[in-house]
């Protein structure tokens, strides 16, 4: 949803109530993942999308009554004998929707939570067979506990576990006989850090920003650490690098890239970047100049055992030749790495596309 805030800050400062629809559940294959939103206005305007466009006309269409005053509800959509008449998705697999009116009041929380950084989970009911609250109430939570809505304890409790756990992704939990909760996490972006301002990091502060990566780049020369280069950059610090990583946060969720191409910077930098818990870590160079590396990098107290989880070469094998393409190429190992994945062609691997 989070994708979706700027249209729905608009909507609502233009008087429109609005309805949104959630996918909650996903088997088999399916064209949008769980938690994939489509929002509609009282106006008529949509945005966002719950599959490839197979069922949002009718999802359209049941949001629109929601907003007419209907109930919330729960939709399910699969594959139908009979593609050509009827409404179903063609990958074959079935999803749950979950379409109830969006509520400003916890939009505007879930918002501020996120501009702040903080790690938030939206909880909504799906079934509750005991009572109230009903289908679609929902809750905003935080470590703290909850911060808009309402929610029972137990609600509260599990929706803490995902968000210390890290949870990625939105699930059904069921808290009790009867009662079904939609439960998903909203965590902070992960967080690219690119060592040398160099060309290729160029292109690849927008790739990261646009698939959604906080991006600081770091480099102790002035003509490469600067604002004219790098203006989509969420930071650019001028200083040494390995002397950064003595107050920047890295954690599970950084990502180190290293560019410069110059022992002088790279190797204190590795050192420093191996005392960290970061997720990835990957060189530019050639195999030739790792090899050297292992050589070298003992003066820096490192183990060639702690080498090994350096990615160098960098970058998957796309073959590229231009700052552009290997950018690509670099960006693409790192979300293969943060998705669980080897980055191998998807004709030559097998099981569900989009899945760990």
């Amino acid at each position: 949803m989070i994708d979706l805030f700027p249209q729905i800050d608009e909507w609502f400062a233009r008087g429109e109530e609005i309805a949104v629809a959630t996918v909650v559940r996903v088997v088999g294959s399916a064209p949008r993942p769980v938690g994939a939103c489509l929002i509609v206005s009282s106006e008529g305007r949509m945005a966002g999308s719950v599959s490839g466009g197979c069922v949002e006309t009718t999802v359209y269409g049941e949001l629109m009554d929601i907003l007419e005053g209907g109930p919330p509800r729960l939709l399910h959509f699969g594959i139908t004998e009979d593609m050509i008449w009827d409404v179903g998705l063609a990958c074959g697999g079935t999803i749950d929707v979950l379409a109830c009116k969006l509520e400003r009041d916890l939009v505007e929380a879930l918002a501020a939570q996120v501009a702040a950084g903080e790690p938030v989970a939206l909880a909504r009911v799906l079934r509750n067979e005991n009572g109230e609250p009903g289908i679609g109430a929902g809750a905003v939570i935080t470590g703290d506990g909850v911060v808009s809505g309402v929610a029972e304890r137990p609600i509260v409790q599990r929706a803490q576990e995902m968000l210390a756990a890290r949870a990625e992704q939105g699930t059904i939990v069921e808290i009790e006989r009867g009662l079904e909760v939609y439960i998903e996490p909203f965590l902070p972006p992960p967080h690219l850090l690119i060592v040398g301002g160099v060309h290729i990091a160029i292109p690849l502060t927008r790739f990261a920003k646009e698939l959604g990566f906080a991006v600081t780049v770091v480099d102790p020369r002035a003509k490469f650490a600067n604002r004219e280069r790098f203006p989509d950059a969420d930071e650019v610090l001028l200083e040494w690098p390995d002397e950064a990583f003595a107050h920047l946060d890295v954690d599970e969720s950084t990502y180190v890239v290293l560019l410069t191409h110059d022992p002088k910077i790279d190797e204190p930098t590795l050192a420093a970047a191996l005392k960290t818990p970061a997720a990835y870590i990957g060189a530019i160079g050639s195999r030739k100049t790792h090899a050297a590396r292992f050589e070298r990098m003992a003066k820096w107290g490192v183990t060639r055992q702690e080498l090994e989880r350096v990615y160098a070469p960098i970058g998957l094998d796309l073959g590229g030749r231009t700052p552009e393409e290997t950018a690509l190429s670099i960006i693409a190992e790192v979300v293969a790495v943060k998705n669980g994945r080897s980055g191998a062609s998807l004709r030559e691997t097998k099981g569900p596309i989009g899945k760990k």
